[in-house]
């Protein structure tokens, strides 16, 4: 999809990707001549997690399944870990927000955003939908009104295109500016210091895996975590009672979304934590964080088959059958996973203890 006669600057691709905010950030990292790939940008954040949540929404109640974590240290975490400052900036006043895009425009430089997806013109939701918690990147100004933004198709599983479009400054403010919850954007956009980057080092990955440790088997309440699978198999049967007959495939059908579709790079994640931790051997030479990589893989080829179940729950007649057989493959997820982060666990003893 490219909709544009605005030139990107230089160093500007509009990459192929998985999530939103590991492809933003991947896309800053390359202008700045310090490549990373996104696999390597969530582990580093400890990124990679497991929530179930009830939350009110409206008059009516949604679950909420999703495989990210660390979402208000993420950014820090990972800016920590490549000598990199990070700064999350946000502010009520478009007057500013707009500021600080003319600013890093002018200078020919990209700007990593929130907005509300439901006010981006290159989507095609319904007109309902709103999430402020999608990141892209306005790499391109034509001097006047209309700003170029880099993004990627949200309909795909795993690798999704990478394109460029059009956006006018009052659209852009609209999006980022949006009050809609549960996720408003709140002219958010993220300032970058690379003046100190640097190589990896053994210490940046098993700080990180140690923090995705502790998140995925200590976490402080059930609904998290492994715990928080294992619980989640044990609430399914019970969402029949829980919804009416809509809202019931409603939640279904939004697991399908939020573990397949919705920048999860397939299987809730699993599948990029996995390629992670591949890399992450290439630096430790440690070949149990490849045996844990197998296990998470397989994990994420579990949630695939999760969420393959609900693709058409709008539809379906046989929802009770396949509630039961996704509990039965979430209590084997569990049981991998718990042994893939003890695996984990014992390779960043060993380096502590060395």
């Amino acid at each position: 999809m490219i909709k544009t006669s605005i030139i990107p600057f230089d160093k500007c691709p509009a990459l192929d990707g998985y999530h939103c905010q590991t492809n933003s950030l991947a896309k800053i990292y390359n202008f700045y001549n310090c490549p990373l790939s996104e696999d390597m940008l969530l582990g580093l954040g400890a990124g990679m997690g497991y929530i179930y949540w009830k939350m009110k929404i409206g008059d009516g109640h949604m679950v909420f399944i999703g495989g990210r974590a660390n979402n208000k240290n993420f950014f820090a975490d990972i800016g920590k870990r490549t000598g990199v400052e990070i700064r999350k900036r946000s502010t009520t006043s478009r007057k500013r927000a707009e500021k600080a895009l003319l600013d890093q425009m002018n200078k020919k430089e990209p700007l990593m955003v929130f907005g509300d997806m439901g006010f981006l013109p290159w989507f095609d939701f319904p007109e309902d939908y709103h999430f402020g918690g999608h990141t892209f990147v306005i790499c391109g100004y034509d001097g006047g009104d209309v700003f170029l933004a880099s993004d990627m198709d949200p309909a795909a599983a795993g690798l999704k295109k990478g394109f460029y479009h059009e956006i006018s400054s009052d659209q852009l403010a609209t999006a980022r500016g949006s009050k809609f919850k549960p996720f408003p954007p709140k002219n958010t956009y993220l300032e970058f210091d690379f003046s100190g980057f640097r190589p990896l080092t053994e210490d940046d990955i098993y700080s990180s895996i140690e923090q995705t440790v502790k998140d995925m088997l200590y976490p402080p309440i059930r609904n998290l975590g492994v715990k928080g699978i294992s619980k989640t198999a044990q609430m399914l049967p019970k969402w029949p009672k829980m919804f009416d007959d809509h809202d019931l495939r409603m939640n279904l059908f939004s697991i399908y979304i939020f573990i397949e579709i919705g920048g999860t790079g397939g299987g809730c994640f699993r599948k990029m934590y996995s390629r992670f931790l591949k890399e992450a051997n290439g630096i430790t030479g440690n070949d149990r964080l490849v045996e844990a990589s197998k296990k998470l893989e397989g994990s994420g080829r579990k949630f695939s088959e999760i969420a393959l179940l609900f693709k058409k729950a709008e539809k379906d007649g046989d929802l009770k059958e396949r509630i039961e057989r996704s509990c039965e493959i979430l209590r084997e997820i569990a049981d991998a996973e718990e042994e893939a982060f003890k695996e984990l666990e014992g390779a960043v003893y060993n380096y502590r203890s060395n």
